[in-house]
């Protein structure tokens, strides 16, 4: 029994006849080695430092290991990280999945990441979904090809566990009247469709909470007005397609959040931001697409500039530069925001070129800092 297990060790680490006989002075040989032997507990805090692939590998080091990895808390798996064991399960990753939790213990699930090309139906995802939350879920993310309109499940939708939730799918969200995120700190949703202005609303307005949102690229078509209500807010980024991509945010955008401290805002030139009570700003990273003539954007640039109060950083493209009106008497704001003759500090220009409205803009600013 010994030899065979010191053949074994031998295949995965060579060892050279000399090696050999000291491992077989020290007794390694019969099995007796010092990472196995030690506490439970210290062996899963070693696993927590490995990817979930490696630690799903680590099961063929010795009977012990065998099933250790069935209790990790971080399960992360992609198609580049599918474990290759040759074996016919294996070679899907939405299989593997299945199995994860299919052998997975009783012990609690702290964070779940899925990212997959492959095509994917509700049911298999639902079914993950509900296995995680019965493992107390902290921390999902998901990032799937579905094969049709995803329906997610409701208790979802009330996961009082759930501190971070992700959602990358090219589909529309379906939100549920019986919503609310208890503890839900991050919410981020990339390429989503929202369906209606109260279902948004209604979303945001159930994350009493809420610190970060995120809106990445996601589809407004069917909305008339974007309402963000979050009093907990303190991060907040919107990116948005450029205009002739599908959906742009083409809706009127209304945030009110007292407690934000940072913006993000990546968009069109023509879309109607406005932005108040946001007393608590420092920076604000701003960034408009020349899809417009700069007489019609003019209005858009100023009041989303004259809603970051109180900012003491901001960044800004060269790009929004081209919303400010000219006349014969050259660039012009209308009026200066409040923010460069009260409390800002640094400005920041991205792609900077020295146009006639960079160099006024910057003349402007340089007198107000």
């Amino acid at each position: 029994m010994g030899e065979r297990k010191r053949q074994r060790n031998d295949s995965v680490h060579p060892q050279s006849s000399e090696n050999i006989e000291l491992s077989e002075e020290q007794n390694v040989g019969e099995g007796n080695d010092i990472i196995s032997s030690l506490p439970g507990n210290v062996l899963h805090h070693i696993l927590s430092f490995l990817s979930t692939k490696d630690a799903i590998r680590t099961s063929i080091l010795s009977t012990k290991w065998e099933y250790l990895w069935t209790s990790i808390s971080v399960i992360d798996l992609n198609d580049n990280t599918l474990p290759r064991t040759g074996k016919k399960e294996d070679r899907s990753l939405l299989d593997f999945v299945d199995r994860v939790f299919h052998f997975h213990d009783a012990s609690d699930i702290k964070s779940l990441t899925i990212k997959s090309s492959e095509l994917v139906n509700s049911s298999r995802v639902n079914s993950w979904i509900s296995a995680s939350m019965r493992h107390n879920i902290e921390e999902l993310n998901l990032s799937l090809s579905w094969k049709a309109q995803p329906v997610l499940p409701c208790r979802l939708f009330t996961c009082q566990s759930l501190v971070t939730l992700k959602l990358y799918m090219t589909w529309s969200l379906k939100i549920p009247s019986l919503t609310h995120f208890s503890n839900l700190k991050t919410l981020e949703l990339s390429h989503v469709t929202f369906s209606d202005d109260n279902s948004t609303q209604h979303l945001f307005s159930s994350c009493p909470v809420l610190q970060e949102l995120a809106l990445v690229k996601c589809g407004w078509k069917n909305l008339k007005t974007l309402m963000i209500c979050i009093p907990m807010l303190k991060r907040l980024t919107i990116e948005d397609e450029p205009m002739w991509i599908r959906g742009f945010l083409s809706c009127v955008t209304k945030v009110y959040a007292a407690n934000l401290i940072h913006l993000r805002c990546i968009s069109s030139l023509v879309v109607d931001f406005r932005i108040y009570d946001v007393s608590s700003l420092v920076d604000a990273s701003i960034g408009l697409y020349d899809n417009s003539s700069a007489e019609d954007a003019t209005p858009q640039v100023l009041g989303l500039l004259s809603g970051v109060v109180n900012v003491k950083k901001l960044s800004i493209t060269s790009d929004t530069f081209k919303g400010f009106h000219y006349d014969e008497d050259g660039y012009t704001l209308g009026r200066v925001p409040s923010c460069f003759s009260s409390s800002l500090k640094t400005v920041c220009i991205a792609y900077f070129s020295e146009t006639a409205a960079e160099m006024w803009f910057t003349r402007v600013a340089k007198s107000s800092v």
